[in-house]
């Protein structure tokens, strides 16, 4: 594993260990056992290497708009969400797996997407790209959640038609008939009622059902994430049941082998192939094929060549929060057999405590005590009622209720102040938490590493939530605008706009419930530093892409304060995205420069007086950080720029936002000229359709010397001024 880290994320951390590790097996191995482990080493190094350049030779280097192209796409690999299809298919011409994205026309096609049953084939035309990795920090990586799946080149459908499928050999066919008796399966699930339907569709078959989100979120967020993790379970139970029909219909135990031999990896593509099944289904099916053949194959032995297996065939699968808890989660309770559930739970706790910090940022102060109750629950009642609920009809009421029951506890607890955001921790904090864990298991100076341990997150603690310098990020937030003011020690937390998408439909089939990036991008930003509170929101003025995002990025950070351009407060747009934040009207302050010439350590050049909160009446802010001062000036047009400086004639900015995404309309030359900046941020979207930085604007900036860096190519932007100097980092290097 270390191996694997090493390579695709080259790190110290992971150097180090690597040799400790080899200093380790030196040390204490016998002279053979060591030229296995280096010849094991460097074999495994050569398959990674080649893996990569398979993924890399597949990998387009530009954008390709190709007709005529063909793609199988199976049904249980369709992802519908309002007007967006989301579906993996193999693209027939270049022999690999895309993903595909297509906008639906129509109610009428949407229901033939949602009937689909069947292996489709497609006649496409459209833009092929590879699948881009994250742009901001902290963001999920999605091409390396895709090229876990063999996946590296994505395709946005614009035209497309339904085509026969051809014979397809034998293979190809039992590969489409399990594909479609999943999907049989899943409707037969989806026939019950929730919670049952979810719970089995979840458990037994691996599908996700975003119907049922909130209710695993809550899950989630109880730090219950484990449970499904360890969700193989329930293979077990299947294995018992069949064990004893078999047995009391008096067959052998030899035909009791061979039919779980061949059942199981059926089972593990019916249930959706994923990491914990995969886990489950081939430690019980390694372990039976050593029955029927007489060798014995612990349980540890087993996990360990599965492991491999799966890292052989997908190694990026190892950065994957679930892969992880289910293997490392997985040999714990291997290794703890002697161990009560008190002990097991207090165990369990410790080592998934520093991942899903990593992962999520966040710990449930209720989790310790709920993984106590709730994993013999979990073992010992939810599985079996999942199971009895979908195989015995006349249980299936008493199992639903029971579940309802459930989720309803589930619900409570998460509404309870417990939740503790920390922040992202450093590697070497996770790495060494593990370590030192594992230290405790022999070690007789426990109470040291105890205390070594609790002061090392207190400190991390500590630096993450109160960092030593001013900081002002630019979120790549796509075609919108989002900027982070940030001082020193958290002094004082400024959002100026949440970005957002500009809608142009309005028909209720066609919305979507996918997650905004204000959540995936601002707030999990921001609750990576630990920040769960922001002192002051500046909406600069009504549009979508700068306001949109501000009811979902409420919902996990909150706002002490909105600060919004005299005028807009009564705009109906503004009025139902504040209802939908669920933040008391009393905190929002209309601001104009006849009320306010300074808010929060910001002074306010704009608007002169009461507007609409159109892009004429966006709110200018100024600030100076460590002698290094800034502007930023929403869609502020170039009438309204003229008269800022005409108003402040000695005004000046060192960095200076560009108004207006780069758009011609704003960066007026007489506004440049007299700001003289030492550099200009621009925030637009990549391949907008409104050509964003306009070419008028770049050459208004090479005119009077202005540098400039654009979230489109190089993704977030951060600058800390530093004694009147700019430092600058960016999140895509070239």
């Amino acid at each position: 594993m270390l191996l694997t880290l090493v390579y695709f994320e080259f790190n110290l951390v992971w150097v180090l260990l690597l040799v400790v590790l080899s200093i380790r097996v030196i040390s204490f191995s016998q002279k053979n056992f060591i030229w296995i482990w280096i010849l094991f080493g460097f074999g495994w190094m050569i398959w990674l290497g080649y893996w990569d350049s398979i993924q890399e030779n597949q990998c387009l280097n530009k954008t390709h708009h190709l007709v005529n192209q063909h793609l199988v796409v199976e049904p249980d690999d369709i992802q519908i969400d309002g007007d967006l299809v989301k579906a993996k298919g193999k693209w027939l011409e270049d022999n690999q797996r895309l993903q595909i994205y297509y906008r639906i026309k129509s109610f009428a096609e949407k229901n033939v997407w949602q009937n689909q049953k069947k292996a489709l084939k497609l006649k496409v035309s459209g833009e092929f790209e590879a699948v881009n990795g994250p742009t901001n920090e902290n963001q999920f990586d999605y091409r390396r959640f895709l090229r876990a799946q063999l996946i590296v080149n994505q395709v946005f459908v614009t035209r497309l038609s339904y085509q026969p499928l051809d014979s397809r050999n034998k293979l190809n066919g039992l590969n489409d008939f399990l594909h479609e008796l999943r999907v049989k399966l899943l409707d037969y699930l989806g026939k019950f009622s929730n919670p049952l339907k979810s719970y089995s569709q979840l458990l037994l078959l691996g599908y996700y059902n975003p119907d049922y989100d909130q209710q695993i979120q809550e899950i989630n967020q109880l730090g219950l994430l484990y449970l499904f993790s360890l969700s193989g379970m329930h293979v077990f139970y299947l294995l018992r049941v069949f064990k004893w029909i078999f047995t009391y219909l008096r067959f052998t135990k030899e035909s009791y082998q061979w039919f779980c031999l061949f059942l199981l990896p059926i089972y593990a593509f019916l249930g959706g192939l994923s990491p914990s099944l995969l886990r489950a289904v081939f430690m019980s099916w390694l372990i039976i094929l050593g029955q029927r053949f007489c060798v014995k194959l612990s349980g540890l032995a087993a996990e360990s060549l599965v492991l491999i297996i799966n890292l052989i065939y997908a190694p990026l699968l190892i950065f994957s929060l679930g892969f992880q808890l289910s293997y490392l989660l997985t040999f714990i309770l291997l290794e703890s057999r002697n161990l009560n559930q008190i002990q097991l739970g207090f165990k369990l706790n410790c080592y998934s405590f520093p991942l899903i910090l990593w992962h999520t940022y966040q710990w449930n102060l209720l989790t310790g005590f709920l993984t106590i109750a709730i994993m013999p629950i979990f073992d010992w009642l939810i599985v079996p009622a999942v199971i009895l609920g979908t195989l015995l009809p006349v249980t299936t009421a008493a199992m639903n209720s029971f579940l309802s029951l459930i989720v309803s506890i589930f619900a409570w607890l998460a509404k309870l102040p417990a939740e503790l955001v920390f922040g992202k921790p450093p590697i070497i904090l996770v790495a060494g938490s593990i370590i030192i864990l594992n230290l405790l298991e022999f070690s007789k100076k426990k109470k040291a590493l105890w205390s070594m341990l609790i002061m090392a997150y207190l400190i991390c603690g500590i630096i993450i939530r109160f960092p030593t310098h001013d900081e002002v990020v630019y979120f790549d937030i796509g075609q919108g605008d989002c900027t982070l003011i940030r001082r020193k020690f958290n002094q004082s937390l400024t959002l100026v706009d949440t970005g957002g998408k500009v809608s142009f439909y309005h028909e209720s089939w066609r919305q979507r419930h996918s997650k905004t990036n204000g959540e995936t991008v601002v707030a999990n930003y921001l609750l990576s530093k630990g920040i769960t509170r922001v002192d002051n929101l500046f909406l600069t003025h009504q549009d979508a892409d700068h306001t949109a995002n501000f009811s979902s990025i409420a919902q996990l950070i909150k706002f002490k304060r909105i600060i919004v351009p005299d005028g807009m407060q009564t705009n109906p747009s503004f009025i139902r995205r504040l209802k939908q934040s669920e933040v008391n009207p009393k905190r929002v302050l209309p601001a104009s420069t006849l009320k306010y010439q300074q808010l929060a350590g910001l002074r306010l050049l704009h608007p002169f007086g009461p507007g609409t909160g159109t892009n004429q009446d966006s709110l200018t802010l100024w600030f100076k950080l460590e002698n290094v001062s800034f502007i930023i000036s929403g869609d502020l047009d170039q009438p309204g720029e003229k008269q800022v400086i005409q108003r402040h004639p000695r005004l000046r900015a060192k960095v200076l936002k560009t108004g207006h995404h780069g758009s011609k309309t704003s960066s007026a030359p007489e506004y440049v000229a007299q700001l003289k900046p030492m550099i200009a941020i621009i925030s637009a979207g990549k391949n907008n359709r409104y050509g964003h930085p306009n070419q008028v604007t770049l050459a208004t900036l090479r005119h009077f010397d202005v540098p400039f860096v654009c979230t489109a190519e190089k993704g977030m932007i951060k600058v800390y001024p530093i004694a009147g100097k700019i430092k600058i980092s960016v999140a895509v290097q070239n």
